[in-house]
């Protein structure tokens, strides 16, 4: 891709507003705001999405986050999906981050639509390219959420339609939402919808609960996928790269072969396999499609590559 490999630094004012300007045609150049009451009763009144940064003002990788927040891909991709963007105090809004977010140490991103409900989110530090790539989805999945919510509305609450909700929920990170939705389809019979439950136990670090819902899993290149990344949060590397590595090729998972691309790769190097983690990852890093999993696979390169930055074991 054509960004690959640039490291970002500060950008100097004058000439970001002028890339961001050319950017967007007419479009007003965005801000990160800092009164996060305002921005949301701002965005409500407009419908717009507001994306909210938690920040933890003193933590290495917070300060490293929130120094990048006006690197030209995050700025670009704020105006390309026209967000609003607000910055505030983790300490001082944790009942917000809680609600919002979820899991984690109160860093990290949510994104609410026009009515103040969140749909997405990520905990944690993110590079320029990972958040550029993050809000990209967020922006690309308006159309699906819009026609899910609608379809469970019309359904009355049917299984098949929290199933289909709740997928794009978690694919989106969104931890608080998707739960019930997840939970109500697996007990109303939809197979699917039990390893989803896995999976969204796993990624809160609760590998048991994630065991007992992948028992009673029918098996699926899907439900393999969860499995590996159950394994993978259960710190069983070896384990995690030998289920993960044949679904690398699985056209049956479609977008979300990547997630099964990226672990198997994040598996080999924590087993300390770099010589085989390395080209796994840049392949990843360089399929071109913008995918969150491509920003993660460069961020993963970095920490490889360069220890100090914010990696450890």
């Amino acid at each position: 891709m054509r960004r690959r490999g640039r490291r970002w630094g500060r950008v100097a004012p004058v000439a970001l507003l002028a890339a961001v300007a050319a950017w967007s045609g007419c479009a007003a150049a965005p801000r990160w705001q800092e009164d996060v009451l305002g921005a949301l009763s701002a965005s409500r009144a407009i419908g717009q999405d507001l994306v909210v940064y938690f920040a933890l003002d003193g933590r290495d990788a917070s300060d490293r986050m929130k120094s990048r927040l006006a690197d030209p891909l995050v700025m670009q991709a704020l105006v390309r999906g026209g967000f609003a963007a607000v910055v505030v105090d983790g300490f001082a809004r944790k009942n917000l981050y809680e609600e919002w977010v979820g899991g984690g140490e109160g860093m990290g991103i949510a994104v609410l639509d026009g009515r103040g409900e969140v749909y997405a989110a990520r905990p944690g530090p993110q590079d320029p390219e990972e958040l550029a790539a993050f809000l990209e989805l967020c922006a690309g999945k308006r159309e699906a959420l819009a026609a899910a919510r609608a379809a469970l509305v019309a359904s009355g609450d049917g299984a098949a339609e929290k199933h289909r909700l709740g997928v794009l929920l978690l694919d989106l990170g969104c931890r608080k939402k998707c739960e019930s939705l997840l939970l109500d389809a697996a007990l109303a019979g939809v197979d699917d919808a039990r390893h989803r439950v896995a999976r969204l136990y796993a990624l809160d670090g609760n590998v048991i609960a994630a065991r007992r819902w992948l028992q009673h899993v029918r098996p699926s290149p899907a439900a393999r996928l969860t499995e590996g990344y159950v394994l993978y949060k259960e710190r069983r590397y070896s384990d995690s790269a030998r289920v993960l590595e044949p679904l690398v090729e699985e056209e049956e998972l479609g977008p979300d072969r990547q997630r099964a691309w990226l672990y198997y790769g994040k598996a080999l190097h924590y087993a300390q396999r770099d010589k085989e983690a390395v080209p796994v990852l840049e392949a990843l890093a360089n399929a071109g499609t913008g995918s969150t999993f491509e920003a993660a696979a460069l961020h993963m390169l970095v920490h490889i590559r360069d220890p100090q930055h914010g990696h450890s074991h």
